[in-house]
């Protein structure tokens, strides 16, 4: 698998998380900048004889998104059902 299509993932991931934690899936200006910055390196070293250290560097920032705290992991964990309402403070119970 090359390091771009790694590097796609691990964006497309980041953006999944942020939404799953209830942020805005699209970070601010300079995280974006960051982002496409990190994007653009790693596709002009995926090749020739770079190509298995943009390999191992893709799959770290896959691993890093992942075990974030902002990771769509944590966010599916964070969901709650029905059974997990609060009560109604209105209501005493005796």
């Amino acid at each position: 698998m090359k390091a771009t299509s790694v590097m796609l993932m691990a964006i497309a991931a980041a953006a999944i998380g942020r939404w799953a934690h209830n942020k805005n899936a699209v970070p601010s200006a300079k995280g974006l900048v960051e982002v496409v910055f990190a994007l653009v390196v790693i596709s002009f070293i995926d090749q020739g004889a770079t190509e298995p250290i943009a390999r191992g560097f893709a799959w770290l920032f896959l691993a890093a998104v992942l075990l974030s705290s902002n990771s769509p992991i944590t966010g599916l964990a964070n969901v709650k059902g029905p059974a997990a309402k609060k009560p109604n403070p209105n209501v005493q119970v005796v």
